[in-house]
């Protein structure tokens, strides 16, 4: 079961990466097309988060309007955009279309990506160290047992426990910097 358990890491790992790869080079190379919303209405949106021992309520926005490219050419009509606060009828809002999507500059996270693949990398160690010796099954052996059981212990283990404190790392500072 463990060494499952591990395999479904390494799976998770592939898929998230394999999302968040183009994402984050999209974002990285800056691509996708400058404009302007001129916004036609707002709306505001209560998200509720309840907690074990208070709720708290989230404030969310969306204006729909008018988006024409910057340097001419395409428009589109309707065009829905999330943002962080409301703005009046008529407002001029810079948005970015990528693809099929529509985004405030601001609102693009290449950290927030990168974060995600550093987590993928300690994701990819831990399920790299279940599939090698087992650990994580019901009524398996812990941790020292399953340490024993890594081939080459001495390089195996260092290696792998590097790897996923670099992850964990660059995870913190990706989120946290970027």
């Amino acid at each position: 079961m463990g060494r499952l358990l591990g395999l479904g890491l390494l799976l998770v790992a592939a898929v998230v990466a394999a999302v968040t790869i183009p994402e984050l080079r999209s974002e990285l190379a800056g691509e996708g097309t400058d404009g302007i919303l001129t916004v036609s209405s707002c709306e505001t949106h209560t998200k509720t988060h309840y907690g074990t021992h208070r709720r708290t309520t989230e404030l969310k926005f969306s204006c729909t309007g008018t988006w024409t490219a910057q340097h001419g050419g395409a428009a589109y009509q309707d065009v829905v955009v999330q943002t962080s606060s409301r703005f009046e009828t008529g407002a001029k809002i810079p948005v970015v279309q990528v693809d099929d999507t529509f985004q405030q500059p601001q609102d693009r996270a290449p950290g927030k990506d990168a974060a995600l693949l550093a987590i993928c990398l300690s994701l990819l160690a831990f399920g790299i160290y279940c599939l090698l010796t087992g650990f994580g099954a019901r009524n398996g052996p812990g941790l020292a047992d399953s340490w024993q059981r890594l081939p080459a212990p001495t390089v195996t283990g260092p290696v792998l426990g590097g790897v996923a404190a670099v992850g964990v790392l660059a995870a913190l500072v990706c989120s946290l910097a970027l």
